[in-house]
């Protein structure tokens, strides 16, 4: 970045003079040669639409380093606080946006230094489009759950009231059989007495004596 001349015409100008110089450039996006005439006019002073082009480009490198700068600040700031990523990633966003713009502004005819932040842009944007799908799309399933579950709701209180005056079950059996109508199991799992396989009486391996020969 080139600086000013010692005897450049912009170091003649107060700072009020300054800041309104840059109100013109950078937020009114006056054109150089009304700049010069408004110089002239204002505070009379002499001026070249090269000189104001040079100055233009001087305090936008400027001004890029500074938002830079507090941007760095801010992310060392809000680093160990939970919470902030969103806000944070928002401020870097409206930081490359205006880089970009003021980068197509100094170089209309040439927009290549300005492209990856223009794709960086585009690309933060189809994010965010695909991120407030997803959340339109979760909400329509939570209002779809929570519109079923209240459709159900008299049925598992029928249920409930059958388990519970159904005198013929253990507290187990009523828990087995609730999980099953809650998740959707096929059956209760087997009582504990039928996971035990059944015992076979132990069989005889005591040695059998031979048939004795008939007695003559």
């Amino acid at each position: 970045m080139s600086k000013l001349r010692s005897d450049s015409t912009w170091n003649q100008l107060t700072p009020e003079q300054r800041e309104t110089l840059e109100t013109w450039l950078f937020d009114e996006n006056l054109g150089y040669a009304e700049t010069v005439e408004r110089v002239r006019r204002e505070f009379g002073l002499q001026a070249t639409i090269a000189s104001v082009g040079h100055f233009r480009r001087h305090r936008a490198a400027e001004r890029q380093a500074e938002d830079l700068a507090d941007a760095q600040a801010a992310a060392h700031g809000l680093n160990d606080l939970p919470g902030n990523v969103t806000g944070l990633r928002e401020a870097l966003v409206k930081l490359a946006a205006k880089t970009a713009f003021n980068l197509a502004t100094d170089q209309p005819d040439d927009l290549r230094p300005a492209l990856p932040l223009i794709k960086l842009l585009l690309a933060s944007e189809a994010i965010e489009i695909r991120h407030s799908r997803l959340k339109l799309a979760q909400t329509r399933f939570e209002h779809h759950a929570a519109t079923a579950a209240l459709q159900e709701l008299p049925n598992l209180r029928a249920y409930l009231k059958a388990l519970e005056n159904d005198t013929s079950l253990t507290w187990d059996e009523k828990t087995d059989r609730l999980r099953a109508f809650l998740y959707g199991w096929d059956s209760p799992k087997p009582a504990v007495e039928d996971q035990v396989p059944s015992q076979q009486a132990p069989m005889d391996t005591s040695p059998t004596a031979p048939d004795s020969p008939g007695c003559t």
